[in-house]
Protein backbone atom coordinates (compact mmCIF):
# COMPACT_ATOMS: atom_id res chain seq x y z
CA UNK A 1 0.00 0.00 0.00
CA UNK A 2 1.82 3.57 -0.95
CA UNK A 3 2.56 5.58 2.12
CA UNK A 4 0.38 8.18 1.82
CA UNK A 5 -2.91 6.22 2.20
CA UNK A 6 -1.75 5.28 5.97
CA UNK A 7 -3.06 9.01 7.69
CA UNK A 8 -6.52 8.19 6.76
CA UNK A 9 -5.92 4.33 8.18
CA UNK A 10 -5.04 5.99 11.55
CA UNK A 11 -7.71 8.59 11.49
CA UNK A 12 -10.53 6.12 11.22
CA UNK A 13 -10.11 4.81 14.85
CA UNK A 14 -9.25 8.12 16.24
CA UNK A 15 -12.83 9.18 15.32
CA UNK A 16 -14.60 6.27 16.57
CA UNK A 17 -12.88 7.03 19.75
CA UNK A 18 -14.15 10.13 19.92
CA UNK A 19 -17.51 9.50 18.91
CA UNK A 20 -17.83 7.11 22.15
CA UNK A 21 -16.45 10.31 24.42
CA UNK A 22 -20.20 11.30 25.19
CA UNK A 23 -21.03 7.63 26.09
CA UNK A 24 -17.74 8.04 29.05
CA UNK A 25 -18.22 11.73 29.77
CA UNK A 26 -18.87 11.81 33.62
CA UNK A 27 -21.71 13.52 35.26
CA UNK A 28 -21.36 16.71 37.38
CA UNK A 29 -21.10 17.55 40.97
CA UNK A 30 -21.30 20.72 42.70
CA UNK A 31 -20.37 22.10 45.97
CA UNK A 32 -21.61 25.41 47.60
CA UNK A 33 -21.53 27.28 50.90
CA UNK A 34 -17.95 26.15 51.89
CA UNK A 35 -14.51 26.68 50.45
CA UNK A 36 -10.55 26.22 51.25
CA UNK A 37 -9.28 23.24 53.67
CA UNK A 38 -13.31 22.81 54.71
CA UNK A 39 -14.22 22.11 51.27
CA UNK A 40 -10.81 20.15 50.57
CA UNK A 41 -11.84 18.18 53.41
CA UNK A 42 -15.78 17.55 52.23
CA UNK A 43 -14.95 16.64 49.32
CA UNK A 44 -12.01 13.69 50.77
CA UNK A 45 -15.12 12.60 53.27
CA UNK A 46 -18.01 12.23 50.11
CA UNK A 47 -18.40 8.66 48.63
CA UNK A 48 -20.65 10.24 46.42
CA UNK A 49 -18.18 13.06 45.10
CA UNK A 50 -16.02 10.49 43.81
CA UNK A 51 -18.60 7.64 42.14
CA UNK A 52 -20.42 10.68 40.59
CA UNK A 53 -16.77 12.32 38.76
CA UNK A 54 -16.05 8.35 37.51
CA UNK A 55 -16.42 7.72 34.02
CA UNK A 56 -18.79 6.07 33.66
CA UNK A 57 -19.87 6.27 37.25
CA UNK A 58 -21.59 3.07 38.58
CA UNK A 59 -25.41 2.32 38.82
CA UNK A 60 -28.11 4.70 39.63
CA UNK A 61 -29.36 2.34 42.94
CA UNK A 62 -25.70 2.66 44.39
CA UNK A 63 -25.55 6.54 43.67
CA UNK A 64 -28.47 6.63 45.55
CA UNK A 65 -27.54 4.75 48.44
CA UNK A 66 -24.02 7.36 48.43
CA UNK A 67 -26.64 9.82 48.45
CA UNK A 68 -27.82 9.01 51.71
CA UNK A 69 -24.51 8.42 53.81
CA UNK A 70 -23.70 12.37 52.49
CA UNK A 71 -25.06 13.86 55.39
CA UNK A 72 -23.16 11.96 58.28
CA UNK A 73 -20.14 12.00 56.44
CA UNK A 74 -20.18 15.70 55.52
CA UNK A 75 -21.32 16.49 59.42
CA UNK A 76 -17.82 14.15 59.98
CA UNK A 77 -16.03 16.13 57.68
CA UNK A 78 -16.89 19.37 59.33
CA UNK A 79 -17.09 18.63 63.40
CA UNK A 80 -12.60 18.83 63.29
CA UNK A 81 -13.33 22.63 62.57
CA UNK A 82 -15.62 23.22 64.99
CA UNK A 83 -19.45 22.78 63.02
CA UNK A 84 -21.50 20.52 64.50
CA UNK A 85 -25.20 22.18 63.47
CA UNK A 86 -24.89 22.53 59.26
CA UNK A 87 -27.43 23.19 57.30
CA UNK A 88 -27.27 21.08 54.51
CA UNK A 89 -29.61 21.22 51.11
CA UNK A 90 -28.61 18.24 48.85
CA UNK A 91 -29.95 17.27 45.80
CA UNK A 92 -29.12 14.35 43.14
CA UNK A 93 -30.77 13.88 40.32
CA UNK A 94 -30.53 10.72 38.51
CA UNK A 95 -32.87 11.15 35.80
CA UNK A 96 -32.02 10.52 31.69
CA UNK A 97 -28.72 9.07 30.79
CA UNK A 98 -25.35 9.13 33.07
CA UNK A 99 -23.93 11.75 31.64
CA UNK A 100 -26.77 13.91 32.28
CA UNK A 101 -26.87 12.83 36.10
CA UNK A 102 -26.31 15.73 38.51
CA UNK A 103 -25.83 16.27 42.11
CA UNK A 104 -25.61 20.07 44.21
CA UNK A 105 -24.84 20.24 47.45
CA UNK A 106 -25.38 23.40 49.48
CA UNK A 107 -23.77 23.46 53.12
CA UNK A 108 -23.97 26.12 55.36
CA UNK A 109 -22.11 25.38 58.29
CA UNK A 110 -23.75 26.94 60.81
CA UNK A 111 -22.02 28.96 63.90
CA UNK A 112 -19.15 27.41 64.93
CA UNK A 113 -18.59 25.92 68.54
CA UNK A 114 -16.59 27.72 71.37
CA UNK A 115 -14.52 26.35 74.04
CA UNK A 116 -16.25 26.93 77.25
CA UNK A 117 -13.59 25.89 79.47
CA UNK A 118 -10.33 24.30 79.03
CA UNK A 119 -8.61 22.44 81.98
CA UNK A 120 -4.99 21.50 80.88
CA UNK A 121 -2.97 20.34 84.15
CA UNK A 122 0.74 19.21 84.46
CA UNK A 123 1.01 16.50 87.28
CA UNK A 124 4.53 14.76 87.86
CA UNK A 125 7.70 16.54 88.21
CA UNK A 126 7.84 18.35 85.04
CA UNK A 127 4.25 20.01 86.65
CA UNK A 128 7.29 23.32 86.99
CA UNK A 129 8.77 22.87 83.84
CA UNK A 130 9.19 26.30 82.30
CA UNK A 131 9.59 24.68 78.94
CA UNK A 132 6.13 22.68 79.34
CA UNK A 133 4.32 25.42 80.85
CA UNK A 134 5.04 27.35 77.47
CA UNK A 135 3.36 25.11 75.48
CA UNK A 136 0.46 25.64 77.12
CA UNK A 137 0.38 29.11 77.56
CA UNK A 138 1.27 28.61 73.50
CA UNK A 139 -1.79 26.87 72.53
CA UNK A 140 -4.82 28.14 70.99
CA UNK A 141 -7.02 25.67 73.04
CA UNK A 142 -8.08 28.41 75.73
CA UNK A 143 -11.62 29.44 77.08
CA UNK A 144 -13.83 31.28 74.34
CA UNK A 145 -11.72 29.82 71.48
CA UNK A 146 -13.03 28.51 68.40
CA UNK A 147 -13.02 24.77 68.76
CA UNK A 148 -10.36 23.13 66.33
CA UNK A 149 -9.68 19.28 66.55
CA UNK A 150 -6.25 19.84 65.15
CA UNK A 151 -5.06 22.70 67.30
CA UNK A 152 -6.34 19.92 70.77
CA UNK A 153 -3.79 17.44 68.56
CA UNK A 154 -1.13 19.45 68.38
CA UNK A 155 -1.16 20.45 71.70
CA UNK A 156 -0.79 16.74 72.66
CA UNK A 157 1.81 16.18 69.97
CA UNK A 158 4.14 19.29 71.53
CA UNK A 159 3.64 18.36 74.75
CA UNK A 160 4.70 14.93 73.97
CA UNK A 161 7.85 15.55 72.19
CA UNK A 162 8.60 18.22 74.55
CA UNK A 163 8.78 15.96 77.13
CA UNK A 164 10.31 13.25 75.54
CA UNK A 165 13.03 15.99 74.85
CA UNK A 166 13.48 16.76 78.31
CA UNK A 167 13.76 13.24 79.76
CA UNK A 168 10.13 12.92 80.75
CA UNK A 169 10.13 9.06 79.57
CA UNK A 170 7.18 7.44 81.74
CA UNK A 171 4.80 10.74 80.92
CA UNK A 172 1.36 9.95 79.51
CA UNK A 173 -1.78 11.39 79.14
CA UNK A 174 -4.16 10.88 82.19
CA UNK A 175 -7.03 12.64 80.96
CA UNK A 176 -7.98 14.00 77.38
CA UNK A 177 -11.61 14.51 76.67
CA UNK A 178 -13.29 16.77 74.35
CA UNK A 179 -16.99 17.29 75.65
CA UNK A 180 -19.12 19.04 73.06
CA UNK A 181 -22.45 20.40 73.76
CA UNK A 182 -24.41 20.60 70.17
CA UNK A 183 -27.25 22.33 71.23
CA UNK A 184 -25.42 25.24 72.82
CA UNK A 185 -22.53 24.84 70.06
CA UNK A 186 -20.20 24.92 73.36
CA UNK A 187 -17.54 22.22 74.60
CA UNK A 188 -15.08 21.53 77.47
CA UNK A 189 -12.05 20.42 77.19
CA UNK A 190 -10.02 18.19 80.38
CA UNK A 191 -6.59 17.45 79.50
CA UNK A 192 -4.40 16.40 82.68
CA UNK A 193 -0.54 15.14 81.34
CA UNK A 194 1.23 13.12 83.92
CA UNK A 195 5.19 13.82 83.41
CA UNK A 196 6.38 11.26 85.91
CA UNK A 197 9.98 11.71 86.90
CA UNK A 198 12.50 13.30 84.91
CA UNK A 199 15.48 11.12 83.86
CA UNK A 200 18.86 12.21 84.74
CA UNK A 201 22.35 11.50 83.03
CA UNK A 202 23.80 8.53 84.01
CA UNK A 203 27.20 6.98 83.26
CA UNK A 204 28.74 9.20 80.55
CA UNK A 205 31.15 6.75 78.35
CA UNK A 206 33.49 8.05 75.72
CA UNK A 207 34.91 5.69 72.66
CA UNK A 208 38.83 5.08 72.39
CA UNK A 209 40.41 8.28 71.35
CA UNK A 210 43.00 9.92 70.38
CA UNK A 211 43.38 12.79 73.20
CA UNK A 212 42.36 11.87 76.94
CA UNK A 213 39.27 11.82 78.37
CA UNK A 214 40.36 14.73 80.93
CA UNK A 215 39.87 16.83 77.86
CA UNK A 216 36.68 15.67 76.26
CA UNK A 217 34.97 15.53 79.35
CA UNK A 218 35.98 19.62 78.70
CA UNK A 219 33.76 19.83 75.94
CA UNK A 220 30.77 18.46 78.02
CA UNK A 221 27.64 21.48 78.48
CA UNK A 222 26.09 18.73 81.36
CA UNK A 223 27.90 16.81 83.95
CA UNK A 224 26.17 12.98 85.43
CA UNK A 225 23.35 13.93 87.54
CA UNK A 226 21.96 16.56 85.40
CA UNK A 227 18.66 16.15 84.01
CA UNK A 228 17.99 14.86 80.58
CA UNK A 229 17.75 17.47 77.84
CA UNK A 230 18.48 16.08 74.30
CA UNK A 231 19.56 19.79 73.07
CA UNK A 232 22.37 19.41 75.52
CA UNK A 233 23.42 15.93 73.91
CA UNK A 234 23.00 18.14 70.15
CA UNK A 235 25.38 20.64 72.08
CA UNK A 236 27.97 17.88 72.80
CA UNK A 237 27.97 16.70 69.68
CA UNK A 238 28.56 19.53 67.80
CA UNK A 239 31.28 20.45 70.24
CA UNK A 240 33.07 17.53 69.45
CA UNK A 241 32.93 17.75 66.08
CA UNK A 242 33.72 21.38 66.14
CA UNK A 243 37.17 20.37 67.57
CA UNK A 244 38.49 19.25 64.23
CA UNK A 245 39.30 15.80 66.03
CA UNK A 246 36.77 13.98 65.06
CA UNK A 247 35.43 12.87 61.61
CA UNK A 248 32.19 11.87 63.02
CA UNK A 249 30.54 11.85 66.65
CA UNK A 250 27.07 10.14 67.91
CA UNK A 251 25.97 11.01 70.90
CA UNK A 252 23.68 7.53 71.90
CA UNK A 253 21.28 7.67 75.31
CA UNK A 254 20.89 4.09 76.17
CA UNK A 255 17.09 3.88 76.53
CA UNK A 256 17.38 0.45 77.12
CA UNK A 257 19.79 0.57 80.17
CA UNK A 258 17.34 3.40 81.55
CA UNK A 259 17.38 2.52 85.48
CA UNK A 260 16.24 4.16 88.44
CA UNK A 261 15.54 7.29 86.35
CA UNK A 262 19.56 7.20 85.14
CA UNK A 263 20.05 7.54 81.91
CA UNK A 264 23.56 6.38 80.50
CA UNK A 265 24.74 8.02 77.50
CA UNK A 266 27.56 6.55 75.10
CA UNK A 267 29.69 8.54 72.92
CA UNK A 268 30.84 7.15 69.58
CA UNK A 269 33.86 8.90 67.46
CA UNK A 270 35.20 8.40 64.72
CA UNK A 271 38.64 10.33 64.40
CA UNK A 272 40.33 12.43 61.73
CA UNK A 273 43.69 11.54 60.18
CA UNK A 274 46.14 13.07 62.72
CA UNK A 275 47.88 14.95 59.63
CA UNK A 276 46.24 17.20 56.90
CA UNK A 277 48.30 18.82 54.25
CA UNK A 278 46.96 21.43 51.58
CA UNK A 279 48.28 23.21 48.79
CA UNK A 280 46.99 25.64 46.90
CA UNK A 281 47.49 28.43 43.90
CA UNK A 282 46.11 31.68 42.59
CA UNK A 283 45.95 35.20 41.58
CA UNK A 284 44.55 38.40 42.70
CA UNK A 285 45.06 41.62 41.22
CA UNK A 286 46.64 43.35 44.65
CA UNK A 287 48.70 39.91 45.26
CA UNK A 288 49.40 39.30 41.40
CA UNK A 289 50.14 35.19 41.50
CA UNK A 290 50.19 33.32 44.59
CA UNK A 291 50.54 30.09 46.47
CA UNK A 292 50.43 28.51 49.49
CA UNK A 293 51.51 24.82 51.41
CA UNK A 294 50.71 24.19 54.98
CA UNK A 295 50.66 21.39 57.76
CA UNK A 296 48.09 21.25 60.25
CA UNK A 297 49.04 18.19 62.93
CA UNK A 298 45.49 17.78 64.19
CA UNK A 299 46.74 16.65 67.77
CA UNK A 300 50.33 16.64 68.69
CA UNK A 301 49.74 14.63 71.97
CA UNK A 302 47.00 13.49 73.89
CA UNK A 303 46.39 16.88 75.43
CA UNK A 304 44.81 18.00 72.02
CA UNK A 305 47.24 20.46 71.30
CA UNK A 306 47.29 21.66 67.84
CA UNK A 307 50.60 22.74 65.00
CA UNK A 308 49.35 24.73 62.61
CA UNK A 309 52.42 25.88 59.73
CA UNK A 310 51.84 27.94 56.56
CA UNK A 311 54.23 28.83 54.01
CA UNK A 312 52.39 31.73 52.00
CA UNK A 313 54.52 32.78 48.46
CA UNK A 314 53.16 35.91 46.45
CA UNK A 315 54.55 38.47 43.86
CA UNK A 316 54.99 40.89 46.45
CA UNK A 317 54.86 38.66 49.76
CA UNK A 318 56.60 35.62 51.24
CA UNK A 319 55.50 34.78 54.74
CA UNK A 320 55.81 31.64 56.88
CA UNK A 321 53.74 31.62 60.07
CA UNK A 322 53.40 28.53 62.59
CA UNK A 323 50.63 28.41 65.87
CA UNK A 324 50.87 25.92 68.23
CA UNK A 325 47.52 25.70 70.25
CA UNK A 326 46.71 24.76 73.37
CA UNK A 327 42.80 24.17 73.92
CA UNK A 328 41.68 26.35 77.11
CA UNK A 329 39.61 25.12 80.00
CA UNK A 330 36.27 25.61 78.03
CA UNK A 331 37.85 24.48 74.55
CA UNK A 332 34.96 25.02 72.88
CA UNK A 333 35.64 29.04 73.62
CA UNK A 334 38.93 29.30 74.48
CA UNK A 335 42.13 28.83 73.07
CA UNK A 336 46.07 29.96 74.07
CA UNK A 337 48.16 29.83 70.65
CA UNK A 338 52.39 30.16 70.55
CA UNK A 339 53.04 32.00 67.32
CA UNK A 340 56.09 32.73 65.11
CA UNK A 341 55.89 34.42 62.03
CA UNK A 342 58.72 35.57 59.18
CA UNK A 343 58.01 38.10 56.38
CA UNK A 344 59.80 39.98 53.56
CA UNK A 345 57.52 42.25 51.71
CA UNK A 346 58.53 43.63 48.16
CA UNK A 347 55.78 45.44 46.62
CA UNK A 348 56.06 49.04 44.96
CA UNK A 349 55.39 50.49 48.78
CA UNK A 350 57.16 48.56 51.15
CA UNK A 351 60.52 47.29 51.22
CA UNK A 352 60.21 45.75 54.55
CA UNK A 353 61.08 42.35 56.40
CA UNK A 354 60.14 41.54 59.98
CA UNK A 355 60.01 38.58 62.01
CA UNK A 356 57.81 38.55 65.66
CA UNK A 357 56.75 35.40 68.12
CA UNK A 358 54.20 35.95 70.57
CA UNK A 359 51.39 34.38 72.52
CA UNK A 360 47.52 34.93 72.09
CA UNK A 361 44.55 34.32 73.78
CA UNK A 362 41.21 33.86 72.36
CA UNK A 363 37.88 33.53 73.19
CA UNK A 364 33.89 33.52 71.87
CA UNK A 365 31.55 35.64 74.64
CA UNK A 366 28.44 35.62 73.28
CA UNK A 367 28.46 36.76 69.57
CA UNK A 368 32.01 38.41 70.10
CA UNK A 369 35.23 37.00 69.51
CA UNK A 370 38.26 38.38 71.59
CA UNK A 371 41.83 37.86 70.88
CA UNK A 372 44.62 39.66 73.04
CA UNK A 373 48.15 38.76 72.51
CA UNK A 374 51.21 39.86 73.37
CA UNK A 375 54.41 40.05 70.37
CA UNK A 376 58.00 40.78 70.23
CA UNK A 377 58.77 42.11 66.54
CA UNK A 378 61.48 42.77 64.54
CA UNK A 379 61.58 44.77 61.57
CA UNK A 380 63.50 46.79 59.10
CA UNK A 381 62.75 48.53 56.19
CA UNK A 382 64.04 51.17 53.17
CA UNK A 383 62.21 54.38 52.77
CA UNK A 384 63.72 56.29 50.18
CA UNK A 385 67.17 54.33 50.12
CA UNK A 386 67.35 54.53 53.87
CA UNK A 387 67.55 51.51 56.18
CA UNK A 388 65.83 51.57 59.45
CA UNK A 389 64.94 48.95 61.74
CA UNK A 390 62.74 48.90 64.88
CA UNK A 391 62.12 46.59 67.69
CA UNK A 392 58.53 46.49 69.62
CA UNK A 393 57.20 44.59 72.23
CA UNK A 394 53.25 45.09 71.28
CA UNK A 395 50.08 44.11 73.71
CA UNK A 396 47.20 44.03 71.21
CA UNK A 397 43.67 43.60 71.77
CA UNK A 398 40.68 43.10 69.54
CA UNK A 399 37.02 42.71 69.32
CA UNK A 400 34.93 41.52 66.42
CA UNK A 401 31.67 39.87 65.61
CA UNK A 402 29.80 38.32 62.62
CA UNK A 403 26.12 38.03 62.26
CA UNK A 404 24.87 37.13 58.62
CA UNK A 405 22.16 34.44 57.46
CA UNK A 406 24.54 32.63 55.15
CA UNK A 407 28.50 33.16 55.27
CA UNK A 408 29.05 32.15 51.90
CA UNK A 409 26.00 33.72 49.65
CA UNK A 410 25.18 36.74 52.71
CA UNK A 411 21.88 38.31 52.18
CA UNK A 412 21.33 40.72 55.37
CA UNK A 413 24.26 40.31 58.16
CA UNK A 414 26.98 42.54 59.03
CA UNK A 415 30.62 42.47 60.60
CA UNK A 416 32.52 44.41 63.06
CA UNK A 417 35.97 44.87 64.10
CA UNK A 418 38.23 47.21 66.67
CA UNK A 419 41.59 46.74 67.19
CA UNK A 420 43.98 48.47 69.31
CA UNK A 421 48.01 48.18 70.38
CA UNK A 422 50.41 49.75 72.48
CA UNK A 423 54.32 50.18 72.76
CA UNK A 424 56.41 52.16 74.80
CA UNK A 425 60.02 52.58 75.35
CA UNK A 426 59.55 51.61 79.10
CA UNK A 427 58.81 48.11 78.38
CA UNK A 428 61.50 47.04 75.50
CA UNK A 429 60.41 49.07 72.48
CA UNK A 430 62.40 51.58 70.60
CA UNK A 431 59.32 53.89 70.64
CA UNK A 432 55.99 55.04 72.26
CA UNK A 433 52.49 54.52 70.07
CA UNK A 434 49.46 53.40 70.27
CA UNK A 435 47.39 52.17 67.39
CA UNK A 436 43.85 51.55 66.87
CA UNK A 437 41.42 50.55 63.86
CA UNK A 438 37.75 50.23 63.58
CA UNK A 439 36.51 48.37 60.51
CA UNK A 440 32.76 47.66 59.38
CA UNK A 441 31.06 45.71 56.95
CA UNK A 442 27.07 45.16 55.80
CA UNK A 443 25.26 43.62 53.61
CA UNK A 444 21.17 44.76 53.58
CA UNK A 445 18.83 42.81 51.25
CA UNK A 446 16.53 45.82 49.25
CA UNK A 447 14.31 43.21 47.18
CA UNK A 448 14.88 39.44 46.29
CA UNK A 449 16.93 40.84 43.32
CA UNK A 450 18.74 43.52 44.97
CA UNK A 451 21.26 43.97 47.63
CA UNK A 452 23.10 46.67 49.32
CA UNK A 453 26.84 46.40 50.48
CA UNK A 454 28.73 48.98 52.30
CA UNK A 455 31.89 49.07 54.53
CA UNK A 456 34.10 51.63 56.19
CA UNK A 457 38.09 51.60 57.71
CA UNK A 458 39.17 53.75 60.39
CA UNK A 459 42.88 54.13 61.37
CA UNK A 460 44.59 56.20 63.69
CA UNK A 461 48.36 55.93 65.14
CA UNK A 462 49.64 58.08 67.47
CA UNK A 463 53.42 58.03 67.65
CA UNK A 464 55.80 61.15 68.14
CA UNK A 465 57.41 60.95 64.23
CA UNK A 466 56.52 58.56 61.76
CA UNK A 467 59.99 57.74 61.00
CA UNK A 468 59.84 55.73 63.29
CA UNK A 469 56.86 53.47 62.56
CA UNK A 470 57.31 49.89 61.33
CA UNK A 471 56.71 50.09 57.44
CA UNK A 472 54.35 46.95 57.98
CA UNK A 473 52.61 49.24 60.42
CA UNK A 474 52.00 52.16 58.70
CA UNK A 475 48.41 53.07 56.76
CA UNK A 476 47.83 52.65 53.01
CA UNK A 477 45.11 53.01 50.70
CA UNK A 478 44.22 51.51 47.33
CA UNK A 479 43.28 48.55 45.61
CA UNK A 480 41.34 45.52 46.11
CA UNK A 481 39.37 45.78 49.54
CA UNK A 482 40.46 49.72 49.85
CA UNK A 483 39.42 51.99 46.90
CA UNK A 484 39.45 51.07 43.78
CA UNK A 485 40.91 52.09 40.78
CA UNK A 486 43.77 52.55 42.26
CA UNK A 487 46.50 50.32 42.80
CA UNK A 488 47.41 48.44 45.69
CA UNK A 489 48.66 50.91 48.33
CA UNK A 490 49.64 53.49 45.82
CA UNK A 491 47.93 56.18 48.20
CA UNK A 492 49.27 57.59 51.34
CA UNK A 493 51.87 60.58 52.15
CA UNK A 494 54.91 60.28 49.42
CA UNK A 495 58.61 61.34 50.33
CA UNK A 496 60.92 63.43 48.42
CA UNK A 497 61.30 61.08 45.64
CA UNK A 498 57.51 60.59 45.20
CA UNK A 499 57.32 57.52 46.43
CA UNK A 500 54.63 56.36 49.09
CA UNK A 501 55.52 55.98 52.69
CA UNK A 502 52.90 55.20 54.26
CA UNK A 503 50.66 57.49 57.15
CA UNK A 504 49.34 57.56 60.70
CA UNK A 505 45.92 57.78 59.84
CA UNK A 506 43.63 55.99 57.28
CA UNK A 507 39.76 56.96 55.88
CA UNK A 508 37.61 54.42 53.86
CA UNK A 509 34.55 53.85 52.78
CA UNK A 510 32.56 52.08 49.78
CA UNK A 511 28.76 51.62 48.51
CA UNK A 512 27.71 49.12 46.62
CA UNK A 513 24.26 47.61 44.99
CA UNK A 514 24.47 44.30 43.16
CA UNK A 515 21.61 42.84 41.46
CA UNK A 516 20.39 39.14 40.92
CA UNK A 517 20.18 38.43 37.00
CA UNK A 518 19.88 35.03 37.02
CA UNK A 519 20.87 32.09 39.81
CA UNK A 520 24.33 32.76 40.74
CA UNK A 521 24.71 35.13 39.05
CA UNK A 522 25.15 39.11 39.78
CA UNK A 523 26.15 42.53 38.37
CA UNK A 524 27.02 45.24 40.57
CA UNK A 525 27.69 49.14 40.65
CA UNK A 526 29.59 51.18 43.08
CA UNK A 527 31.33 54.17 44.39
CA UNK A 528 34.72 53.78 46.57
CA UNK A 529 36.36 56.61 48.47
CA UNK A 530 39.05 57.44 51.12
CA UNK A 531 43.04 57.84 51.23
CA UNK A 532 45.99 57.64 54.20
CA UNK A 533 47.62 61.13 55.34
CA UNK A 534 49.18 62.33 58.10
CA UNK A 535 47.24 65.49 57.89
CA UNK A 536 43.68 66.16 58.22
CA UNK A 537 43.66 68.43 55.17
CA UNK A 538 44.43 65.63 52.83
CA UNK A 539 42.12 65.10 50.27
CA UNK A 540 39.94 62.16 49.86
CA UNK A 541 40.45 59.74 46.25
CA UNK A 542 37.24 58.24 44.89
CA UNK A 543 36.74 55.30 42.46
CA UNK A 544 33.79 53.81 40.63
CA UNK A 545 32.65 51.15 38.59
CA UNK A 546 30.78 48.41 37.87
CA UNK A 547 31.67 44.95 38.13
CA UNK A 548 30.23 41.20 37.77
CA UNK A 549 29.99 38.61 40.82
CA UNK A 550 29.43 34.27 40.19
CA UNK A 551 28.26 32.28 43.63
CA UNK A 552 31.29 29.81 43.87
CA UNK A 553 31.05 26.85 46.44
CA UNK A 554 33.50 29.05 48.12
CA UNK A 555 31.95 32.17 48.52
CA UNK A 556 31.74 35.19 45.79
CA UNK A 557 33.99 35.64 42.85
CA UNK A 558 34.25 39.27 42.07
CA UNK A 559 35.54 41.03 38.80
CA UNK A 560 35.59 44.74 38.68
CA UNK A 561 36.52 47.33 36.24
CA UNK A 562 36.98 50.69 38.00
CA UNK A 563 38.00 53.98 37.31
CA UNK A 564 40.07 56.84 39.40
CA UNK A 565 37.76 59.94 39.36
CA UNK A 566 41.03 62.46 39.32
CA UNK A 567 42.85 60.12 36.84
CA UNK A 568 42.74 58.93 33.71
CA UNK A 569 42.60 54.73 32.86
CA UNK A 570 40.88 51.99 34.17
CA UNK A 571 41.76 48.59 36.59
CA UNK A 572 41.19 45.51 37.15
CA UNK A 573 40.02 43.87 40.45
CA UNK A 574 39.45 40.14 41.15
CA UNK A 575 38.89 39.21 44.12
CA UNK A 576 37.45 35.78 45.76
CA UNK A 577 35.51 35.74 49.41
CA UNK A 578 32.90 36.11 51.32
CA UNK A 579 30.99 39.63 51.42
CA UNK A 580 31.64 39.62 55.23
Amino acid sequence: MPLFYRPRLLLLPALLLCGTCGQLQAAQFELDGVEGELANNVRAMLSVDDALLQAPPPTASRLRYLHRQAPEEIRRALQPFGYYNPVLQLEINLDGPAEQWAARYRIDVGPITRIRSAQLVLEGEGAQDSVLQQVLTDTNVRTDEPLRHADYTALKSSLQSRAAERGYYEAMLRVSEIRVDPEQNLADIELVYDTGIRARIGEIRFDKAPVSEALLRRYLPFESGDPVNTAHLIELQRNLINSDYFADVEVRPQLAELDNAELPVDVKLTPRKRSLYQAGFGYGTDTGARMQVGLTRRWVNSRGHTLNSRLRLSEIRQQFTTNYEIPGFQPTTDRFALNLKLQDEQSDTIDARSYGIGGSWQKQIGDWERHLSLDWEQESWVFEGDEQDSTLLIPRARFSRTIADNRLNTRKGHQISFGVGVASQNLLSDTDLLQLDLRGKRVDSLSDRWRLLSRAELGITLIDSVDDLPATMRYYAGGDNSVRGYDYQSLGPVGGDGDVIGGRYLVTGSVEVDYLIRENWRVAAFIDTGNAFDDADTELKTGAGFGARWQSPVGPVRLDLAMPLDESGWRIHFTLGPDL
